[in-house]
């Protein structure tokens, strides 16, 4: 999928130094349609992601509490937000940030001063994020062998699947919620995800899964950011006809 056909990517910035957080606003802006939201401490920027859905979080290691590998903790512990790809921002890549990078399983870092080499790390982690979300429309019409038409079928009704399923999720905590018939219809779910090669939304449908037990709205958070990832990809001109809507809106 073509990150330039793509309606703009969120994404969230966190750095306490505003030089740096300009800098990485026109790195952003130079890798195509972007929102680009900046803030300057550890709480702000888990108060956004909180708020609302990002394609890309990039965090300065060291900054107002609670700091950029703390944020990641939270992230990565939480059925919501774990899936996000995140980046750490620093000015130094020795050896104890790139071991810290493996262990908290981040997409990698950035290291000041932030220039073209930057834009290229970030290019690459949204080009995998689009093809984690749906695999390029010409593989999977030719791996399960059908035109582009059908494809597009295949992919408005998964998208409206992923709608009920995060409607669903949020109804959960009222009283005399089907919590056994949200588990079916999102292992069904998963099933059509593999299918389209969505291996993102798959992974995303699973923690809504697991996390039924543990509170519905890590449930939610999960079907949220899923359906905002899969709207968007919905949304290309590769999968629907420019002018033409996408099934379910």
């Amino acid at each position: 999928m073509d990150f330039a056909e793509l309606s703009p990517r969120r994404v969230l910035v966190a750095d306490d130094d505003r030089v740096s957080r300009l800098a990485m606003e026109d790195v952003l802006s130079a890798c195509g349609p972007m929102e680009i939201e900046l803030v300057e401490d550890g709480a702000s920027a888990w108060a956004a992601l909180q708020a609302g859905h990002f394609d890309l979080v990039c965090l300065d290691v060291r900054m107002p509490p609670p700091d950029g590998l703390e944020i990641v903790t939270r992230i990565r512990s939480s059925r919501a937000l774990r899936r996000l790809p995140v980046m750490l921002i620093t000015g130094t890549a020795d050896r104890e940030t790139q071991l810290e990078a493996t262990r908290r399983e981040l997409q990698g870092f950035l290291v000041k001063p932030l220039g073209l080499e930057t834009a290229a790390r970030v290019l690459k982690v949204l080009a995998q994020l689009e093809e984690s979300i749906l695999e390029p429309a010409d593989k999977t019409i030719a791996r399960l062998r059908i035109d582009a038409e059908r494809h597009r079928r295949y992919v408005g009704a998964f998208l409206q699947q992923v709608r009920a399923l995060h409607a669903l999720a949020v109804d959960l905590g009222r009283p005399g919620a089907d919590r056994t018939q949200f588990v079916q219809k999102a292992e069904g779910c998963r099933a059509v995800a593999l299918t389209l090669g969505a291996t993102r939304i798959e992974q995303l449908l699973g923690d809504a899964i697991d996390a039924v037990d543990e509170g519905v709205s890590g449930a939610a958070g999960a079907l949220g950011l899923a359906r905002y990832w899969l709207e968007r990809a919905a949304a290309s001109p590769a999968i629907a006809p420019a002018g033409a809507p996408v099934a379910g809106r």
